[in-house]
């Protein structure tokens, strides 16, 4: 393990510290950083909200409590996108040099111009059900399923607006006029050209088939994958797309449609075929899926993450380490972040592909395993190391400590790697704030 450590920290560290001087990756990591307090703060209330427990979530929709955890989580999460929009446009004009509060905004209009602004509903007319359409934004855009867009429109329109700033494009007031009137003012012929550019944009993608941009991305992802069926190569090609889109900062929600299909299907013919007696008709992929889904467990990392070197990276640990045993992982893919790190490209892409056919390969040989499908239906935020016990005893058990230690060999020189560069930054800037404390001590000596 230490060769590998050196060899990494030899040729992977120089690689990727020259891509993350990259202005647009250094911009998106410090935007994914500045959310993680969202993330983090959400993650208790989501937590207890969604606690594995089925007669704990009836209880609290009994009571009328669910909603408002909802509603939490919702203005959180639900609408994740908006959030990281501003943050992502504000840290890349930074490093454009360009005025981060206008970037920021300009962004988030765009972004919220270029979303469908009407759903269909169904209300009643005339003691007959009709379906109207209302203004509304949906929910689902504002999250996971918009962050792509989302990212790509703060970047877009921030170099944009950077661009036509220094084309002498911008207003000119007199100098009697207060500053903050100013930046308001100025860029006003600069934000109206983006806006129109804005405007044809949503009027070419209203004509497609889609209706919208945030529709038509969606559409093209997940096409091929809407015929695939449940097997155990399209299930490692499904969680294997998953990990890839969600190191591009593409959320698995986007996928939720194929995906859902998919599972839930094997899911709901498995169990038919349990009550029943007979043989599982998806073993085989089932097992796969949650094999994939240990070795992508966030537990282990935030727990070598608490042991790091880094105040950094132990802090962040610290906090998302509760989380990630609950399957929340967006703190630690927002807050290290994992999203477009080129140091986690290896493990982010690689684990669960390993993970999966070592599973298909364990399962149809020396491990039988035998599964109970009703577990299936337990909460999502139902532990792995207590959903696969649960559902399949000890051979699943053994099955989930392998893709595990698989998880944690994939994970760990790379989590070595991270800790060492961000201790040495965090020592070069102990050090240079020890020697301007230095330089004023001198200072004020010298004029007492």
């Amino acid at each position: 393990m230490s060769k590998l450590e050196v060899f990494l920290n030899n040729k992977l560290l120089p690689i990727a510290s020259r891509l993350q001087q990259n202005k647009v990756l250094a911009a998106l990591m410090e935007g994914f950083i500045r959310t993680s307090p969202i993330t983090l703060g959400i993650a208790f209330i989501t937590i207890i909200g969604n606690f594995p427990i089925p007669a704990w979530i009836e209880f609290l929709t009994k009571i009328g409590i669910y909603p408002h955890v909802e509603a939490i989580t919702n203005g959180a999460t639900g609408v994740f996108s908006l959030y990281v929009v501003y943050s992502l446009a504000y840290s890349y004009a930074k490093q454009l040099e360009a005025n981060e509060r206008n970037s920021a905004l300009i962004s988030l209009a765009s972004f919220i111009m270029l979303m469908p602004q009407s759903i269909s509903t169904t209300v009643m007319k005339d003691g007959q059900q009709v379906t109207q359409a209302i203004g509304a934004l949906k929910l689902d855009f504002l999250g996971g399923q918009g962050l792509f867009i989302g990212m790509i429109t703060a970047l877009l329109m921030t170099r944009l607006y950077a661009f036509l700033s220094k084309k002498k494009m911008m207003l000119k007031l007199p100098e009697s006029v207060p500053p903050m009137v100013t930046q308001s003012l100025s860029p006003v012929f600069v934000v109206t050209l983006i806006f129109v550019l804005v405007f044809i944009l949503r009027v070419l993608f209203g004509f497609t088939a889609s209706g919208s941009i945030f529709q038509f991305f969606i559409d093209v992802i997940s096409a091929p994958l809407n015929s695939l069926a449940a097997s155990p190569l399209s299930i490692i090609f499904i969680v294997e797309l998953l990990a890839i889109l969600w190191f591009f900062g593409i959320h698995n929600a986007v996928l939720q449609g194929p995906l859902g299909m998919i599972t839930m299907t094997m899911i709901v013919t498995n169990i038919g075929a349990f009550q029943k007696g007979e043989k599982l008709p998806f073993l085989i992929p089932s097992v796969i899926y949650m094999g994939m889904y240990a070795a992508g467990f966030m537990g282990f990392v935030t727990f070598f993450m608490i042991r790091s070197k880094s105040a950094k990276m132990k802090q962040l640990g610290k906090l998302s380490f509760v989380p990630s045993l609950f399957n929340i992982t967006e703190p630690i893919m927002f807050g290290m972040p994992i999203i477009l790190n080129p140091i986690f490209f290896i493990p982010q892409i690689f684990t669960q592909l390993i993970a999966g056919f070592i599973t298909w390969g364990l399962t149809t040989t020396i491990l039988p395993i035998t599964l109970n499908p009703t577990m299936s239906l337990l909460p999502w935020t139902t532990p792995t190391f207590v959903k696969m016990p649960l559902s399949g005893g000890l051979n699943y058990t053994i099955l989930m400590i392998i893709c595990m230690l698989i998880g944690i060999m994939m994970w760990y020189p790379f989590i070595k790697i991270a800790d060492k560069k961000e201790y040495e930054l965090e020592l070069a800037v102990e050090q240079e704030n020890k020697k301007e404390s230095k330089l004023e001590h001198m200072k004020d000596e010298i004029q007492a």
